[in-house]
């Protein structure tokens, strides 16, 4: 009788590992979260090491390479066939990447990841992303850019080849030969269901469901960027893709496809509109004003046009 408890014990044990080894399908990664998890160690090791045979690309090139509008590339035509809500999913996790920079910060004597969202152009490395991804982090004292793939390998930043930051789309270049390059399309309306596979606040490989609720013009340009434009600019105004996708920060530069696995856009902002704030209270001992509260969040991603215009080539027939 003793015995019979721990074997009912060793029994559910057993049992709870097999059907933990059963929750998923073939090929689907289980993220690792809580105490212990060392998400970016692999990639931290990894950075290190092109840093230290100078296989990044250096701060000086990178900044005169932020001067180019536009590249020239062979892009891929766009997809008609719909495809499996599991092919779907295979091909945003394939096509993404996490776009950012290895840096060294103003505070400490430590290096850091900063990472948000990217996909793939061409297989043979061109990556799409937001202009702001490409900017470095406001503390960074020293920085390069990687890229890294779902699988978790670190791939080098060779060249910027296109940033528009009026519209919050730039090209770079990584070193690589076969990446799951996402075609552009523009066929798109609102009430077609989109999908995004992102990575919000670091939640690594996050995939939503939502369709476009609408589109609509308005500039990204903040005013200090506005008042660095040459006397008689126009404001550039892109074409914003307004969705009812998940995301967070962490998100930008990454996909928005379609159901035949196009590429229509990728996040770039979230939009918070608050209820008006409390008035303060007359009395210093009345009680504390109510925390304001959040009536909608638009989720403005930019449309894939304005990534095109980036490229001077034609598309693949």
């Amino acid at each position: 009788m003793g015995t019979q408890p721990l074997m009912m014990r060793s029994l559910c044990f057993l049992l709870l590992t097999s059907l933990g080894a059963l929750a998923q399908g073939t090929g689907v990664p289980v993220y690792q979260e809580g105490r212990g998890a060392k998400s970016q160690s692999a990639l931290m090791e990894q950075a290190q090491k092109l840093l230290e045979a100078k296989a990044l690309l250096p701060r000086a090139q990178r900044e005169e390479q932020m001067q180019r509008t536009a590249c020239d590339l062979t892009l891929p035509p766009a997809e008609t066939r719909v495809l499996t809500a599991r092919e779907l999913w295979q091909r945003a996790r394939a096509s993404h990447l996490r776009v950012g920079f290895y840096y060294l910060c103003t505070k400490c004597d430590k290096w850091h990841l900063n990472l948000a969202g990217g996909y793939a152009l061409t297989a043979d490395g061109a990556v799409a992303t937001c202009a702001h991804v490409v900017l470095p982090p406001e503390k960074m004292k020293e920085g390069y850019m990687i890229a890294a793939t779902e699988d978790d390998q670190v791939l080098p930043v060779t060249e910027i080849l296109a940033v528009n930051a009026g519209n919050d789309s730039a090209i770079i270049r990584v070193k690589a030969e076969s990446l799951t390059p996402l075609p552009l399309s523009t066929d798109v309306m609102p009430g077609d269901p989109i999908w995004c596979f992102s990575d919000p606040y670091g939640k690594r490989g996050y995939y939503s469901e939502g369709i476009v609720s609408r589109f609509v013009k308005r500039p990204f340009m903040r005013k200090r960027e506005q008042a660095a434009l040459p006397a008689g600019t126009a404001l550039p105004m892109p074409v914003w893709l307004e969705t009812t996708l998940d995301w967070a920060p962490g998100s930008s530069g990454s996909a928005l496809l379609d159901a035949q696995g196009n590429c229509v856009g990728h996040v770039s902002e979230i939009q918070a509109m608050l209820e008006d704030p409390p008035l303060r209270a007359r009395n210093k001992e009345a009680a504390a004003p109510k925390a304001q509260g959040t009536y909608i969040v638009f989720h403005q991603g930019i449309a894939a046009a304005e990534v095109r215009s980036l490229v001077r080539d034609r598309v693949d027939r």
